[in-house]
Parts: C-alpha cells; sequence; structure tokens
C-alpha cells in the first residue's frame, strides 16, 4: 500500500516543546507529540496530507491516550468528517498502570478498511485530524508515537520488471 506523506503540521490543542507535533511528519525519526501538561482531558492536532487520495488503512502509535478518533476534512473548507470513530487503544487499568508496569502505552494499532466509516474512507482528503483523550490518568502528559496514512493498493503506477 502507498503511504500518504504528512507534509505539515497543523493546529495542536497543546504540545510539550521537546515533543511538537512536527515530529509525526517523521514517523521513522522516532519523534513523538504530547501534549504539554499532564490532566488534560483531550488533545488533538491536525496534519496536512502530500496527497489528496481516498485513504485504504492507518497505522498510530499510541504514547498513553485511553482513546483516540480520526478525522479528515479538506483545505478548501467544510467540516471535519469521522474517518475512525474514538475507540478505546487502552483500558482504564492500562492507563492507570503507567509506563512502568508493562501496560504497553506506547504500542500502535493498525486500522484498516473495516475499522474506518466508509463514505468518508472513499473520499480524496488533504488534511487529517487526531484527537485523543485520556480520562483515567491526569498524572502524566500523552500523545502519539506516530501516525501513518495509507492510499488503497493499486493506485500508483507501477515500473514492468526488467528481464534477467
Amino acid at each position: 500500500m502507498p503511504e500518504i506523506p504528512l507534509t505539515r503540521g497543523g493546529s495542536v490543542t497543546s504540545a510539550d516543546p521537546r515533543h511538537p507535533a512536527e515530529n509525526l511528519l517523521r514517523p521513522d525519526d522516532g519523534g513523538r507529540w504530547r501534549g504539554a501538561a499532564a490532566g488534560e482531558k483531550r488533545g488533538g492536532v491536525v496534519l496536512e496530507l502530500g496527497e489528496s487520495k481516498p485513504i485504504h488503512s492507518l497505522h498510530i502509535g499510541n504514547d498513553g491516550a485511553a482513546f483516540v478518533e480520526v478525522l479528515v476534512g479538506s483545505s478548501a473548507g467544510g467540516e471535519f468528517q469521522v474517518l475512525l470513530p474514538s475507540g478505546g487503544v487502552m483500558s482504564p487499568s492500562e492507563s492507570r498502570a503507567g509506563p512502568g508496569a508493562g501496560a504497553g502505552p506506547r504500542r500502535g494499532g493498525m486500522f484498516g478498511p473495516d475499522s474506518l466509516v466508509k463514505a468518508p474512507a472513499q473520499a480524496s482528503w488533504d488534511r487529517g485530524g487526531v484527537v485523543l483523550s485520556q480520562p483515567y490518568c491526569q498524572s502524566r502528559p500523552y500523545g502519539l508515537s506516530f501516525i501513518r496514512v495509507f492510499a488503497a493498493p493499486g493506485g500508483e503506477e507501477t515500473r514492468p520488471e526488467e528481464p534477467v
């Protein structure tokens, strides 16, 4: 599946200066985005997509959030639409346990076509928004380790193989 690159960070609710949202533009560099302070109930970031294509799947790396929701929109205007409905990525007990307890607050998740809302997934978008929440633990900031967006397979030009 071809990856749709993230090209620019947009608005963000808050960011730790050591972990700004721009880190999400380089998912292979290991940087992450985190909210500025512990105790924030919700946080979010808007990112611009390098290509306007239908979205086939998402790969999201969590960094301590209990719930994640992904929205899509257009720079031409209009309302954002829900692409991935808000869902739990950590249980309440995992959220309270913290990173030292082996709960895995940084695990990732793959969300394929069956997880995405069909109509928004089939349209083309040039912006994506991620909304996170953590109502169970007020002692740590949270955010994303990475986010990767993928277009449907077969949509890109392929070069024929050369004979050996």
